[in-house]
């Protein structure tokens, strides 16, 4: 459980959610942001964005209307549901931090 409330951190904001698999690392999100709010990972082979600095988030959906690749979205992206009821985890905890606790 813990783990997974890690990975939100780095794919969610009170008003964004980033699905770093969609990503073609085009960095466009990045330079559109007012508050810096997303990061680029490289790794070897891959290279995605992720949220790190998630409170600082003002809500603008600049990133989302920059993206062409459908990384942003303002809802649960399937791929946290599925992996939250793989695991016995109710989907509705990720938006609820007190019960996360």
């Amino acid at each position: 459980m813990q783990k997974m409330l890690q990975r939100l951190n780095r794919v969610k904001t009170p008003y964004i959610w980033v699905n770093p698999r969609n990503c073609v690392a085009c960095w466009r999100c990045i330079e559109v942001c007012p508050k810096r709010v997303i990061g680029k990972k490289a790794f070897l082979w891959h290279r995605h964005v992720y949220i790190k600095n998630a409170e600082d988030c003002i809500g603008c959906n600049r990133c989302a209307k920059v993206c062409s690749k459908e990384v942003f979205s303002q809802s649960i992206p399937d791929l946290f549901k599925n992996e939250s009821l793989k695991r016995g985890i109710d989907p509705a905890i990720l938006f609820d931090k007190e019960r996360a606790a």
